[in-house]
């Protein structure tokens, strides 16, 4: 410090600190310090001079003219008490004067006056406060300016306005002179509310009286904070829900719901609720909406609206994890301040939560409820309880928190509290659905209503792949609006879904000829083409699609395997090099490249992309992809890192919908799906695991009766002492043939006591191979038919889709039958994977059976003779 004239001069030297004082955002956000000022100045002596300075300044402002008194007695005509004159003027100002922030100049510190106020209908918060206390003033009730910060807390030892940016009211009421403390900015705050941010903190209130000086805000809410929501829904046998909703609430959860929907106009209240909605776990329409006045704020704030959602489930389903009851929102503590260690945690305000659903499921539902739970602390209470009575479920979820802080001692106590009480996984509600009945099928197909209405619920048909009423309805739609966004294409994907392949071609041209920019009309319609066989067709429609949407990578992929399948391998490099541009990675994608890659010569570029996948170089023709990728020194730590990525990136594409339509893409990813598996397998037990290795193992073997992969579970098996097995499973490994197999015979040989035994168990392994891919059915027709089906599994041996691909129209209604069938399918752990195969059903006079036409594994082909020397 020196002095300079009439300055007087401060100097600050830093001395080794970092330009980036917060490097971990995460590990140190809002710990406290972060609204902490480094450098604070003020010519304030003490607090109680800044009180009066802002008394004088503000003061200047509380005139009582004419019409503030004429305002004053208008409010407060029929009042008897100063409290209920009080609550009136309160109401009045919080309510009709709308906020609005004017901070500049000397605008900053002093407010407007009072009359110009209440003529403008806005001001800012100290603007809001002045009104109040003048009106109140014109009623002989006395109340004062209270400087406070909405987020920070205050410093004691720099007396400064500085410090403060918000200004509340202290009304004196009552004989023994206690505040009521009111907040007029917050407009829906309840009377003697003020927020939860601004409680419990040092504030200054402005006065040229004694009460001048420091002051503590109540630490305590005058109203009790609850919620109660009540569920009460139903489901069809479809899928979809519908629900009345009853909403209360009251204290602090009162406050941000009414000023959400004071904000906005009524033509917006439906969409506000749907974003509420959906933070509260019902992502669907909203409809019915009726809650009661947002102005009389005397009163819980309270809500009720229809909620409906289309295919809230998929059907049929093989099992689902669902939450029917929303989470419950405790504070997450702030990062401890490592200036103050022992500052306490803040985790109020103190609340009760209690949501409670009673929900009807239809018979198809099959639902698993979890046990009850319950915790109590001294600081709070937890309980969720689950009943279900013929197919009807009430539960109830309630967390009670009792205090606004806890000592830091505490934390981990109640970090376990809150995680328990807000995890998802908690609930753990399971349910396994049925297909829909007849009936109820036939009902979703005879919705009526608006063309909207009905072409919303064809598609949601569609997105539950009943094709077949989705057609129906959307074709409905249609004849009555024929310009509706999106609905020839859907039509067009419903008429796929049947196999209709003509008329779903006339429906994707028709929804180009409406919408010729529409966003996936002409990829839709190139698959078509493609399945029928109309190659060039098709490439002008997927090229027409990427003139439209260039960075769509599943139109550069589609387009790409099609031309290497028309051997146009420079434009195949072309778009499939776009295609792996764009993320997520997709392993179908660089098979395909490494496949052109090596057939133009490069197999340098083209080993690398095989080793990404497979784990192994392998390019070669008939090369065995899963002897490169289950060697014995592979590491598995790198496989299963490897493997993993490429399961979530092929669940992904199930889970985008990118093989809905069950193009070639989808049937030709369960090869990748098979060696993944089969990676991880072999991983698990180079590290011991053989529990896993074994489960991983089984599901690719059975998905891809590899021999490599049957001679790795073979082993396996052998490693268990477990040799009638393992022997057995060599002989079938012999019979599916590979590289493995000379050494799967000795194998058999050396585990078998007698030659002929062991030469006869292999050469019965090929019908068993077969056998394990059929299964037999009651007799369907009594003719000599056959046709070709694709099953969909979904964590279960039975196909949650059965869909007639070509042949025999005698076997199209089929497909329930085959749903109802078990097949040798086995899924080693839950995820977004599912299984797709093709199969064969083919009857007689006396019986029919389908048989899944084997997994194909992509080979890259031989380079072409023009590519040179190189490519040897």
């Amino acid at each position: 410090m020196r002095e300079a004239g009439d300055r007087r001069i401060y100097i600050w030297t830093i001395k080794d600190f970092t330009p980036n004082r917060k490097p971990n955002r995460e590990e140190d956000a809002l710990d406290g310090s972060d609204f902490e000022a480094d450098v604070q100045l003020s010519t304030f002596a003490d607090w109680q001079q800044v009180a009066h300075w802002y008394a004088k300044l503000q003061g200047e402002r509380v005139v009582v003219d004419g019409s503030i008194r004429k305002k004053a007695d208008e409010l407060t005509r029929g009042a008897t008490t100063p409290t209920e004159k009080t609550r009136r003027i309160y109401d009045y100002v919080a309510r009709n004067i709308r906020y609005v922030s004017l901070s500049f100049g000397v605008g900053r510190y002093q407010p407007h006056l009072p009359s110009e106020v209440l003529q403008n209908g806005y001001g800012d918060c100290k603007d809001k406060h002045t009104l109040l206390e003048t009106l109140l003033r014109a009623e002989g009730i006395s109340s004062y300016p209270v400087l406070i910060d909405s987020f920070r807390k205050l410093d004691p030892d720099v007396p400064s306005p500085a410090q403060f940016d918000h200004v509340i009211t202290a009304v004196r009421l009552g004989q023994n002179g206690d505040f009521t403390w009111l907040d007029s900015t917050a407009e829906v705050a309840p009377y003697g509310l003020i927020m939860y941010q601004l409680r419990n903190k040092q504030a200054v209130l402005a006065s040229d009286d004694s009460f001048a000086g420091l002051v503590r805000t109540p630490a305590d809410s005058p109203l009790k904070d609850v919620v109660v929501m009540k569920i009460d829904g139903k489901f069809t046998e479809t899928g979809a829900l519908d629900a009345a909703i009853d909403l209360t609430a009251q204290g602090d959860s009162d406050i941000p719901l009414r000023a959400v929907l004071r904000r906005v106009s009524q033509a917006d209240w439906q969409r506000a609720l749907e974003y509420l909605s959906k933070a509260w776990g019902l992502a669907g329409d909203v409809s019915d909406i009726h809650f009661d006045s947002l102005e009389d704020t005397s009163k819980p704030f309270h809500l009720t609206y229809h909620f409906h959602r289309d295919n809230y489930f998929t059907v049929p389903n093989s099992g689902i994890n669902f939450g029917i009851l929303p989470p419950l929102p405790l504070r997450v503590p702030a990062p401890v301040n490592k200036k103050r260690p022992s500052q306490p945690l803040d985790v109020g305000p103190a609340q009760e939560l209690i949501y409670r659903a009673h929900i009807q499921f239809p018979s198809n539902f099959t639902v698993h409820i979890p046990p009850a739970v319950k915790m109590t602390r001294d600081f709070g209470e937890y309980s969720s309880s689950y009943q279900l009575t013929r197919n009807v479920l009430d539960a109830e979820r309630r967390m009670l928190l009792k205090v606004n802080e806890l000592p830091a001692p505490r934390r981990a106590d109640y970090e376990s509290f809150r995680t328990t009480s807000g995890s998802t996984v908690e609930q753990g509600l399971w349910c396994s659905i049925a297909p829909a009945s007849a009936a109820a099928i036939a009902a979703a197909a005879n919705t009526t209503g608006t063309p909207e209405q009905i072409r919303k619920a064809g598609s949601a048909a569609l997105q539950r792949q009943d094709f077949t009423t989705a057609a129906t309805l959307l074709k409905r739609s249609l004849d009555q609006d024929a310009t509706q966004k999106d609905a020839w294409d859907d039509l067009g994907r419903a008429y796929a879904g049947l196999n209709n392949r003509d008329e779903a071609i006339r429906a994707f041209r028709k929804q180009i000829e409406v919408d010729p920019y529409n966003s996936r009309a002409n990829s839709d319609l190139a698959i078509e083409l493609q399945q029928q066989g109309k190659s060039d067709d098709a490439i002008a429609a997927y090229r027409k699609q990427l003139e439209i949407t260039p960075s769509d990578k599943v139109a550069h992929k589609n387009l790409g395997l099609l031309l290497i399948q028309m051997k146009h391998d420079d434009q195949a490099l072309t778009e499939l090099e776009a295609a792996a541009a764009i993320p997520p990675e997709d392993p179908q994608v660089t098979i395909a490249l490494a496949e052109v890659y090596s057939r133009m010569g490069n197999p340098g570029k083209a080993e690398a992309l095989m080793k990404s996948v497979t784990g192994g170089t392998a390019i070669s023709p008939g090369a065995d992809m899963f002897a490169a990728a289950l060697r014995s020194d592979v590491n598995p730590t790198q496989a299963l890192h490897d493997a993993r990525q490429i399961l979530d990136n092929i669940g992904d594409q199930f889970d985008s919908g990118e093989y809905d339509r069950l193009g070639p893409s989808a049937f030709s990813s369960m090869s990748l799906v098979a060696l993944a598996w089969a990676r991880i397998g072999w991983a698990r037990f180079q590290q011991g695991e053989i529990l896993d290795a074994m489960q991983f193992l089984t599901s690719a073997w059975m998905l891809d009766q590899s021999g490599t992969v049957g001679n790795r579970l073979a082993r396996v098996l052998e490693k268990e002492n477990q040799h009638d097995k393992a022997r057995h499973m060599f002989a079938l490994s012999v019979a599916a043939g590979g590289g493995d197999a000379q050494e799967s015979k000795q194998a058999v040989l050396r585990l078998s006591t007698d030659p002929e035994a062991a030469d006869k168990e292999i050469s019965d392994a090929a019908a068993e191979l077969l056998q394990m891919r059929t299964v037999k059915l009651p007799v369907i027709t009594g003719a000599t038919v056959s046709a070709q089906f694709a099953l969909v599994f979904d964590n279960s041996s039975q196909p949650e889709r059965a869909e007639y691909l070509e042949g025999d129209v005698a076997l199209r209604t089929a497909s329930d039958q085959l749903r109802a069938q078990h097949f040798a399918v086995k899924f080693p752990d839950v995820s977004s994977i599912k299984i797709v195969r093709k199969g064969t059903l083919s009857c007689g006079a006396s019986e029919c059976a389908i048989v899944l036409v084997p997994v194909e594994t992509p080979q890259p082909a031989r380079p072409s003779p023009s590519s040179g020397p190189s490519a040897r």
